[in-house]
């Protein structure tokens, strides 16, 4: 299977219709990350009960949705739900890699350290894991496998998988655990590899008609020269 981090799997329209605005957007929002975040009244009961909210899109969560969906396919024999929870375990993988290389390259302080030093810059390689939100990006990936899976069937769908993600992700910025910046920068990597993994690797079969062979992914992750590589091998 193809990882969607390589540059060959981008066309030039791709990357300037993507890629660019993407850094364009999220650099704008690190330099008001500090006056959107002043938005909010930060009380200790924000806090508390956005940390509670969070969890629903913390790693375990995703990652048993993920299974828990698989399983039930395996179980039932339906072949669509069966890929979808795989799918969705795929998507979930390549995010949360993706986000704890990033955080270990940038190192940005999240806002509640930030606090006890208002005066300061937002710093970045000072320590930190805030940039990006592994919650917004997980969440925003299981949330665009389930809608191109079934956004067709079921209209309703891409509105809950994506509503509930971004209750996941304000949920992050109420919390103090992240800046907006974070969040975007997140959700929308989220949203991409989700939406690679879909597109790429859906079997129109489990619609209707016969399945495949069952695959077995196995992840191959590493750093060269040319950055960051994942890819997944049947």
């Amino acid at each position: 299977m193809t990882s969607p981090f390589k540059r060959r799997n981008y066309s030039g329209h791709a990357f300037k219709k993507y890629v660019i605005p993407f850094a364009l957007i999220t650099g704008a929002l690190i330099a008001s990350d500090r006056q959107t975040a002043d938005l909010l009244p930060n009380t200790s009961d924000q806090v508390m009960w956005s940390g509670r909210v969070s969890q629903v899109g913390a790693g375990y969560s995703l990652a048993g949705v993920a299974i828990g969906t698989y399983l039930i396919g395996k179980v039932s024999g339906n072949r669509k739900i069966r890929e979808t929870g795989l799918l969705a375990g795929v998507a979930l993988a390549h995010s949360q890699l993706l986000t704890v290389g990033l955080k270990a390259i940038t190192q940005r302080e999240r806002p509640l350290i930030f606090q006890a030093n208002p005066s300061g810059r937002i710093g970045f390689w000072k320590g930190g894991n805030s940039f990006p939100s592994g919650h917004s990006s997980g969440s925003f990936a299981l949330a665009a496998v389930f809608s191109y899976e079934y956004g067709d069937q079921h209209r309703w769908v891409p509105f809950a998988s994506y509503g509930l993600a971004s209750v996941v992700a304000a949920s992050r910025l109420s919390g103090q655990k992240h800046w907006v910046s974070d969040l975007f920068a997140g959700s929308t990597m989220g949203f991409m590899i989700g939406r690679y993994a879909y597109k790429n690797h859906h079997d129109s079969r489990v619609d209707g008609g016969h399945l495949k062979r069952a695959e077995r992914f196995v992840p191959q992750f590493g750093m060269g020269p040319r950055g960051l590589t994942l890819a997944w091998i049947i």
